[in-house]
């Protein structure tokens, strides 16, 4: 049974309510999804996910959360291009998170999580932005990984990667329809996918505390998402400059549709 880091409440709780957009999960949020998980049914995890769980994961100032619920007056393609934008920054700034570890914790992700490579190969690379370079997993999240031991590592990974894409595709299910993007169902389906295939393969066992430890983490990248999306990327997408990135927005956003269909890599999942 793999454990929370003590004293969670004075260690870790008060860094995340000093970030910027973060918002603390509800007992009911964590105590529902947790007897889901208990359950050994990820379908069913995803399901009470939805419907106890806010999508959004993060506490948006006033006037942008007032454009935020009014995003689908907008250009389909400025929401389409500012969503593709964001999940290449995290993809990315992933991969240096990843690089930044303890070298035996590297180590293990390298031999024992193949999917970390292979995850959302559908999603094109668009054009370096310098704001998506940028872009960095919040500390708190090096700390969670790097807890205990080896083990605790390897649990504390597999929670988070697995619990991420249950978020994920609750959050793409609501962007269909804030956004107008109805593209995006098809995005959640592969997102639900891989939260299945990956708790499926393997469910760590955990205490409550630690199930609401991941979600804490996980909202604080999440509030580091938003504040990212908020503060540069929606600007950037909105400049009168990038007026003339309209034909290039709308290849990518074509590719990205165009790959929804394809299979994507799983983990062989024990009978």
């Amino acid at each position: 049974m793999f454990e929370a880091i003590p004293d969670l409440d004075t260690r870790l709780v008060p860094q995340l309510r000093a970030m910027a957009y973060f918002r603390e999960a509800t007992p009911a949020e964590v105590e529902r999804s947790f007897a889901a998980y208990e359950q050994g049914d990820p379908e069913q995890l995803c399901r009470v996910w939805a419907e106890v769980a806010d999508p959004t994961r993060a506490a948006l100032p006033p006037a942008m959360r007032f454009a935020y619920a009014r995003a689908g007056l907008g250009p389909r393609l400025l929401n389409a291009s500012v969503f593709l934008d964001s999940l290449r920054a995290v993809l990315e700034a992933g991969e240096r998170f990843r690089g930044r570890l303890r070298g035996e914790v590297q180590a293990v992700l390298r031999s024992e999580f193949p999917y970390l490579e292979r995850r959302h190969e559908h999603i094109p690379r668009g054009h370096d932005l310098s704001e998506a370079r940028a872009f960095e997993f919040p500390e708190v999240f090096a700390s969670y990984v790097e807890h205990g031991s080896l083990d605790d590592s390897r649990a504390r990974w597999q929670l988070a990667v697995g619990l991420n894409e249950v978020q994920q595709c609750s959050y793409s299910e609501f962007a269909a329809q804030l956004f107008r993007l109805p593209e995006l169902r098809r995005h959640a389906a592969r997102e639900r996918e891989l939260a299945c295939n990956y708790f499926g393969h393997w469910a760590p066992r955990c205490t409550l505390e630690l199930w609401r430890e991941t979600i804490l983490v996980l909202d604080a990248l999440n509030a580091a998402t938003f504040e990212l999306v908020c503060t540069q990327l929606l600007p950037r997408a909105m400049a009168p400059s990038r007026l003339f990135d309209a034909r290039s927005r709308r290849a990518q956003w074509r590719e990205f549709v165009a790959k929804l269909d394809t299979p994507q890599w799983l983990l062989a999942v024990p009978q």
